[in-house]
């Protein structure tokens, strides 16, 4: 009798979520996106000082200038499964009224920022018109892998 009423409440509750849940159209402001300061953690710099921009670790590195302009990153998330290994997703919002064809790739490393392992193939992501699209992608490495870089470029 317990477990039914619960499984009542909860019904209930989702039902009134999605009752409340409607959102009105997406609406983006890549230059905020583009403005953002680099985050303080861990990133890939070159041996010559300023002869590149540092490349955040842990974090989505967009491969062409426009694309900014079209895509944002919503939520970005890394885990350890179950065996260890890392699964990174990422979440995107395309910001144009037109379907986007995006590609994601993924890198891991050690605490050092050496390669664990080959960079990952890259994987097409589709992303309706104001709508969202993930990637997600797992490690073959294990305890060694500290570190991530996902790379996300125009779909071809």
């Amino acid at each position: 009798m317990k477990s039914a009423l619960m499984l009542a409440a909860l019904a209930g509750s989702l039902l009134a979520t999605t009752a409340a849940a409607e959102n009105n159209v997406v609406k983006c402001k890549t230059w905020q996106a583009r403005r953002a300061a680099p985050v303080a953690g861990p990133a890939l710099v070159a041996n010559v000082p300023k002869s590149m921009t540092p490349i955040d670790l842990n974090a989505v590195q967009f491969t062409d200038k426009p694309l900014t302009r079209q895509v944002l990153v919503e939520g970005l998330f890394a885990r350890r499964t179950e065996t260890d290994t890392v699964e990174v997703t990422a979440r995107f919002v395309n910001c144009t009224d037109k379907p986007l064809q995006v590609q994601a790739r993924s890198s891991f490393m050690d605490v050092s920022q050496a390669p664990t392992e080959p960079v990952s193939a890259w994987t097409r992501v589709f992303i309706p018109p104001k709508g969202t699209g993930t990637y997600r992608e797992r490690s073959m490495g294990r305890d060694e892998v500290q570190y991530y870089l996902i790379e996300l470029a125009p779909g071809r």
